[in-house]
């Protein structure tokens, strides 16, 4: 899901849209399934008007702009209106920390909403800096999907399967990014944080339609390709975002027989989700005051998945984050 602001009786509360800017949702599990903490983070936190926020997060980018270390120009380049400015700032922020895989995705993504820009080079990057990561093999699939090359598709497939996991940083962007645009004192920490997370969920979450498109019909009935597929399943599953756990499970619900271990697994990680889900929205918004909104950026600075994020935000309000079991 992603999310941007608008104001409701005095309040700037998220509003959900599907999954990748301008584009549909591309899994079976549907738009609804998405990564959790982009609505309960953002939360519904008093500002005088929407404008007012934009005004203040334009200026924001404009200060964070003229620093010189890396989690600033990242900061500038997501808030930053102008996608070829964003382009440039993210260019500046990774050549000064090359080794950051969370800025080498990030430039990923906001290269590929530049025409033109060679997205293939920075995918090729973010694959030698953390080479667990099946996510620099997405761009790849499609672009193999576009061209009807069934080798080139096949190919990344087999590396996305191969891979230990499919990360888009979530946790680590928020836990550098926040901080750093809070340092311009724009805007309360709260609001820096929902704005923050919202135009990271609109700029930093990838559209799966290649993967979902890849495994399904003819090629299911090859049993070499199904294991292939079986494998971008449990890959996403490991994911370190809810939309990419739930992108997994709904592989595998499509992949393993009904009433096999994996299916069953993935019906229950669904449960569990919707169970979270329903619990969460009974909390009162983590980000409503400067302590909320500082609770929360240590919960990612300490974890690497945004589940064990809500998990830990459910204990601290003295809920069990385990459904009954069935």
């Amino acid at each position: 899901m992603m999310i941007r602001g608008q104001t409701l009786r005095g309040q700037r509360c998220p509003q959900a849209v599907t999954p990748g800017a301008q584009r549909p949702a591309t899994f079976a599990c549907g738009a609804a399934l998405v990564a959790i903490t982009l609505w309960w983070t953002a939360g519904c936190v008093t500002t005088p008007d929407s404008q007012s926020i934009s005004q203040r997060e334009r200026a924001a980018a404009r200060e964070l702009a003229s620093h010189s270390d890396p989690d600033s120009l990242a900061a500038a380049a997501v808030l930053a209106s102008d996608k070829s400015e964003s382009l440039a700032l993210i260019a500046r922020a990774t050549s000064l920390a090359p080794e950051r895989a969370d800025l080498a995705w990030l430039h990923v993504q906001l290269c590929s909403e530049v025409t033109p820009c060679d997205v293939e080079p920075l995918e090729r990057h973010l694959r030698d800096v953390d080479p667990s990561n099946g996510a620099g093999w997405l761009g790849t699939l499609s672009r193999a999907q576009a061209a009807k090359n069934e080798e080139a598709e096949h190919n990344a497939l087999a590396q996305l399967a191969r891979a230990d996991h499919f990360d888009i940083y979530w946790t680590r962007l928020i836990a550098r990014l926040v901080p750093a645009a809070a340092t311009t004192q724009t805007m309360p920490l709260p609001d820096t944080e929902a704005s923050v997370i919202g135009f990271l969920a609109a700029r930093a979450i990838p559209a799966f339609r290649a993967v979902s498109e890849a495994c399904k019909g003819e090629r299911l009935q090859r049993p070499e390709d199904l294991e292939v597929c079986r494998g971008v399943a449990r890959t996403f599953e490991r994911g370190d975002s809810y939309i990419s756990e739930m992108m997994g499970r709904s592989l595998a619900r499509r992949l393993w027989p009904e009433g096999s271990p994996e299916w069953n697994a993935a019906v229950e990680a669904r449960r569990v989700f919707e169970y979270r889900t329903q619990l969460s929205t009974k909390l009162d918004a983590p980000t409503l005051d400067e302590s909320g909104a500082e609770r929360f950026l240590v919960l990612c600075a300490q974890n690497r998945r945004e589940q064990d994020v809500l998990v830990d935000r459910l204990r601290d309000a003295g809920q069990n984050p385990d459904p009954p079991a069935r």
